[in-house]
């Protein structure tokens, strides 16, 4: 038997907004600005350093410092023998991925009715402050979410516990009757699992879970949340 929930808190990236598509048109102008090729191989080159920067900035192995610094430095060394300048390639890649903000299919649809329905929606996102703020904005979605929580302000990333602790404390959220929806079992599973909340693993391309993360739910599709409410 399926649960109802009066909070819905969800991910952005690749939950609610194309996170990919958004750092294709951003790597695209980049490569642009040093008149490079960006093929195929290149861009998911990149994408793959670049997750499993976030990834080690979850388990606290790197500082966000680390991470802005090396993802360009790093990577253009490796890839062409480019040295750049990496902590002024990352803020210009920063000002691209701004502009992205396709909505993955149904996310309007869905938080318009959990809006309707009376919930409160929050989002929760790992990333920089002023690129998913301004995404969000540009996405016309602002006005659907009670609070935004984005983990350059709180001071910690997702799955920290402390996160969830910074967003109870500072929303009308009861823990209980929240539902945390993400497309990452690492970030967003674990950090319910760690919060002690259900949650919702958003998995449209049903790739199989061979982690020890379990989610309370899996669903395929965003028209599938509307059950929950």
């Amino acid at each position: 038997m399926k649960k109802t929930y009066q909070t819905f808190i969800f991910d952005l990236d690749d939950t609610l907004l194309n996170f990919k598509s958004a750092e294709k048109q951003a790597l695209q102008a980049i490569f642009n600005d040093f008149k490079l090729e960006l093929d195929q191989n290149a861009q998911q080159a990149f994408s793959k350093f670049n997750e499993s920067l976030w990834k080690k900035l979850e388990k606290k192995q790197i500082t966000r410092a680390d991470l802005f610094e090396q993802r360009f430095q790093t990577f253009f060394r490796n890839y062409y023998h480019l040295e750049v300048d990496g902590n002024q390639c990352s803020d210009q890649y920063l000002s691209y991925l701004a502009n992205g903000h396709e909505e993955i299919t149904g996310a309007r649809h869905l938080l318009t009715n959990l809006a309707s329905a009376n919930k409160q929606i929050l989002l929760a996102t790992n990333g920089v402050a002023r690129v998913q703020s301004q995404r969000v904005k540009d996405a016309q979605f602002t006005d659907f979410f009670d609070r935004v929580f984005v983990s350059e302000e709180v001071g910690v990333e997702k799955p920290d516990a402390e996160f969830f602790k910074y967003l109870f404390a500072h929303s009308k959220a009861i823990p209980e009757n929240s539902v945390i929806i993400g497309d990452s079992l690492s970030s967003d599973i674990l950090g319910g699992n760690n919060a002690g909340t259900d949650t919702l693993w958003f998995n449209p391309l049903n790739h199989q879970n061979h982690s020890q993360i379990k989610p309370t739910y899996q669903i395929s599709s965003l028209n599938e949340i509307c059950k929950f409410a």
